[in-house]
């Protein structure tokens, strides 16, 4: 068996992987804007994405199967349906449009939301259930293209749910949705090669003890203090999908 990592990089990765999921276990969303940016100091793409891809399915599954019972279902399934049309557009307009500028606009429509949710607190609008679908399609076309899926789920179900354990768990069983897209595809598309199923292996003990940390300190954490945080990941979110547009060699 060939051991993907030196031990430099093994610890390396083994504390982004408990930090990033951290902060997954009390948002639900987020992990891999930390995971694969910090990965691909050390690792090639076609190695970070599949095992990743892995590793947040894992994670998902285990907060959302936990936490299933608190999902507003109604909601799911408004949004699952358009989010797998979306993901089959997404992979069309992969092609067809300019990768740069489409990036551009959704970051600076994240750092705009965030600021905006930053700023107004805890005071959330509730939204008509006729948004569902459109968060759908729009997270699943942008999980294909970009590998980001969750903010438009966030920005929706914000605004619609009230209570945070339903907010994190509808969440969660969103995510285990478009995770499972993603997987599908590296699988039939030849990228989950032996080397990226051990590291998922080695790494996943890494992740689950920070998911574990994370849903405990989620508990803690007033409404308030949820919403911001949300928000300040959607900002972070922006910058780096911004930070892709303008510095094409991020791409990959």
């Amino acid at each position: 068996m060939t051991i993907p990592f030196d031990l430099p990089t093994f610890v390396v990765a083994a504390a982004v992987f408990t930090g990033a999921y951290i902060i997954f276990g009390i948002s639900a969303f987020g992990a891999a804007l930390f995971t694969v940016p910090a990965l691909l100091h050390f690792l090639p793409l076609d190695f970070v994405l599949p095992m990743c891809a892995l590793v947040d399915m894992a994670a998902a599954l285990a907060l959302g199967v936990r936490f299933s019972r608190d999902a507003d279902w109604s909601e799911l399934k408004w949004m699952v349906p358009l989010s797998a049309a979306g993901a089959i557009a997404g992979v069309t307009l992969l092609v067809a449009l300019p990768r740069h500028a489409i990036i551009a606009g959704i970051g600076a429509f994240l750092v705009v939301y965030a600021l905006y949710a930053l700023r107004r607190g805890e005071a959330v609008r509730t939204v008509s259930r006729a948004w569902g679908p459109v968060a759908g399609l729009i997270g699943g076309a942008c999980g294909t293209l970009f590998g980001v899926g969750a903010p438009p789920y966030v920005v929706y179900l914000t605004h619609r749910l009230h209570d945070k354990l339903a907010f994190r768990a509808t969440l969660s069983n969103m995510v285990i949705f478009s995770v499972s897209i993603r997987v599908v595809v590296f699988a039939l598309s030849g990228f989950m090669l032996a080397e990226r199923l051990v590291g998922f292996v080695m790494l996943v003990p890494f992740a689950l003890a920070g998911l574990w940390i994370g849903n405990r300190i989620h508990g803690r954490i007033s409404r308030a203090g949820l919403l911001r945080g949300v928000a300040g990941l959607l900002l972070l979110i922006g910058f780096s999908l911004l930070a892709r547009a303008f510095l094409p060699a991020t791409l990959g």
